[in-house]
């Protein structure tokens, strides 16, 4: 698709929030122009939960009935010492509270296919293979965005949705940093004074007497290892042997650790580490390997949402606005909820012209970020407790707090997002 001279609304990105905003507006009779700086979408080790929340803001752009059949209905999240029970996240006990009383698990490239069908379905597509590299202030109408193969377009609105080293958000002169310690995302860039986490999508052959539920997450704290069962996509039905299952781990490495993680490890280190961190005698074997990354733990949100540049608005969406830890698995969910919250904000901005409604947009979702983050800050920090003493006193704590039925349902709605609703 050869782009145009001119759009209403540019959004730069083609991820799970980029696509869920142009969804949005184009129920609401805008049709956008979607680029995106990728020539295919990677499968990746990115994110896999679909909280209720999520879901009831996808029930109110269509897409909710679609992603249910992709994907496993998690009961919720169980934290473990070893191979014991500490605190139960139960996602299924808030059926009285949303209709959705569960955690999707899914692949965010599968939820992305399904956006992206979507709209192609309805004539929007991706132009592909198209990098932002500036904005010039347009005197007449919006923001003339130039790109790197020396095509350009003039928007009244420009979305940022790509991703934590946003280019949009660069150019627009926005500051990103943790709102807890003022540390730039950039600032002290060194593996070691940062939390890891390796993620990895994997084919498992479990001992029979290993038991690891299909129907939760299920959390070792004492390994630092997550086990999260996923529903095999058919693309890679061919790689299923008999006696195999479909699984997302999850490996957490505190900071200051002697062994660093490759950033792409493979098959024999997973092995090794699944070895050394599962905590049943018997050993799990890894009989594929499919996909695996490693991620620096760091937190940031953007000094604004929204901006004016020249005669164009610039609006930042999902890890362009914000960044922070996956444990709880938020930053999919946070993206999605700002993505369908803006393009309404952008429909009645056309609408109305009255800046507020942006500013407004800015202010909340703003608001919601610190909150994820702080609350992500927690989760990790729980992670992060070494092996000892003060492992065995926070175990004792979870546990005691799981009796506790007002803690747990707190927690269980914090985890499903539902404390975020407007």
């Amino acid at each position: 698709m050869t782009l145009p001279s001119s759009t209403q609304v540019l959004i730069v990105g083609a991820g799970p929030n980029g696509l869920a905003c142009a969804i949005t507006l184009l129920t609401l009779g805008i049709k956008p122009i979607v680029v995106d700086d990728r020539s295919e979408r990677p499968y990746g080790a990115k994110g896999c939960l679909i909280h209720a929340r999520t879901l009831e803001v996808l029930k109110t752009v269509g897409l909710s009935d679609s992603l249910k059949d992709i994907g496993i209905q998690s009961k919720g999240i169980i934290f473990y010492g070893k191979a014991n029970p500490l605190f139960n996240v139960d996602i299924a006990a808030l059926s009285s509270l949303t209709e959705f009383p569960y955690i999707l698990l899914t692949p965010q490239s599968e939820a992305e296919l399904i956006f992206e069908k979507f709209l192609v379905e309805r004539g929007v597509e991706m132009i592909k293979n198209t990098k932002v590299i500036g904005f010039v202030e347009n005197p007449a109408e919006g923001l003339h965005v130039s790109f790197e193969d020396g095509s350009s377009i003039i928007a009244s609105y420009v979305v940022g949705a790509d991703g934590a080293r946003s280019t949009v958000r660069s150019l627009a002169g926005i500051s990103f940093k943790d709102p807890f310690t003022n540390l730039m995302y950039d600032e002290n860039p060194s593996s070691a004074s940062f939390m890891l986490f390796t993620l990895a999508d994997v084919f498992l052959n479990l001992n029979p007497s290993i038991h690891i539920p299909r129907e939760t997450i299920s959390w070792h704290l004492n390994g630092r290892i997550m086990f999260c069962p996923l529903e095999l996509p058919e693309k890679l039905r061919h790689l299923c042997k008999e006696n195999t299952s479909f699984w997302r781990i999850a490996i957490a490495i505190p900071p200051g650790s002697r062994s660093i993680p490759p950033r792409h490890p493979d098959q024999a280190y997973l092995q090794n580490e699944i070895n050394e961190r599962n905590p049943w005698k018997e050993p799990i074997h890894l009989d594929h390997l499919y996909t695996a990354a490693t991620y620096r733990v760091r937190s940031a949100v953007a000094e604004t949402f929204f901006k004016t540049v020249g005669n164009g608005k610039v609006l930042l969406v999902g890890d362009s606005a914000h960044v922070h830890s996956p444990s709880g698995g938020q930053g999919m969910n946070l993206g999605i909820c700002d993505a369908v919250t803006l393009g309404r904000a952008i429909a009645e901005h056309i609408e109305s012209g009255n800046d507020a409604v942006l500013s407004d947009y800015s202010s909340k979702r703003k608001a919601t970020a610190i909150q994820v983050i702080q609350a992500t800050k927690h989760m990790t920090a729980i992670i992060n407790i070494s092996n000892g003493w003060r492992r065995r006193i926070a175990n004792i704590l979870m546990y005691v707090a799981s009796w506790l039925t007002p803690i747990r349902r707190r927690v269980a709605q914090r985890l499903a997002g539902l404390t975020y609703r407007d």
